[in-house]
């Protein structure tokens, strides 16, 4: 059974993906900054699962979470980095709080996460980097999160090229627009979130708006030894949005 770690993991894809592959025979690690929400999703995903409360931007509870990690599961086959945030504001208002808030977490805190995980990762194992369609489609009020991610992005190939002799493969996760609950943490107004979600439902050609569950499938092929042979790949799931 292959031991998948999931960093926000608790909402949203990030939880979409745990339950999906801890329904299809993985067994699950999750991570989240609340309480409350660990708890809720736990509930839900259970015995497969298993969650401890780690902030990505914290170099030190990264520390913590490997330790942990190792001493109850000894080695993982695959990391998703999927903690992220999303903050609505123009490039003119941009704030220098935002911006480093935005880089800890997306950037930094990702980076940090793969390179303090490499030591306790099998031979084969899987990462996959969680993007955005942003990297190639401006979006306004988005500068310090698409920053954030095209940086996300430049690290695969790098990381593939030094992670090639430890069997460690790394692909990029691209999704479109989606609802979920990163708008609503965004800062966005509700009629602004309405707005967007119906203009890619009724833009989109598959008719809807994509939702977090759309994603798991596609992780689940990434971390699973059906991936073995792809190295910096890119998947957009964005239900044909951006063709």
């Amino acid at each position: 059974m292959k031991t998948i770690l999931i960093t926000g993991g608790t909402t949203g894809i990030g939880f979409a993906c745990a339950e999906y592959l801890s329904a299809n025979g993985y067994k699950v690690i999750i991570t989240g900054r609340s309480d409350k929400n660990m708890q809720l999703a736990l509930d839900q995903l259970g015995d497969r699962a298993t969650g401890f409360l780690s902030d990505t931007s914290n170099l030190n509870d990264i520390d913590n979470l490997v330790e942990v990690v190792k001493d109850k599961f000894g080695k993982i086959d695959g990391l998703f980095v999927n903690a992220g945030i999303f903050k609505a504001e123009s490039f003119e208002n941009t704030t220098e709080e935002l911006f480093d808030e935005t880089m800890n977490i997306n950037l930094k805190g990702a980076f940090f996460t793969v390179q303090k995980f490499i030591p306790i990762m099998n031979n084969p194992s899987s990462i996959v980097l969680m993007s955005s369609i942003v990297v190639f489609k401006a979006f306004a009020q988005a500068s310090a999160y698409t920053a954030s991610k095209a940086a996300l992005e430049s690290l695969a190939g790098v990381l593939n090229v030094e992670l090639a002799q430890k069997g460690i493969r790394v692909n990029i996760l691209a999704p479109g627009v989606t609802e979920s609950p990163i708008q609503q943490k965004s800062g966005m107004s509700d009629e602004a979130i309405k707005d967007l979600l119906e203009h890619f439902s009724n833009t989109s050609p598959i008719g809807r708006i994509l939702n977090p569950k759309d994603m798991a499938p596609v992780l689940e092929f990434l971390v699973s030894e059906k991936s073995l042979v792809l190295r910096n790949e890119k998947i957009i799931v964005d239900g044909g949005t951006t063709m």
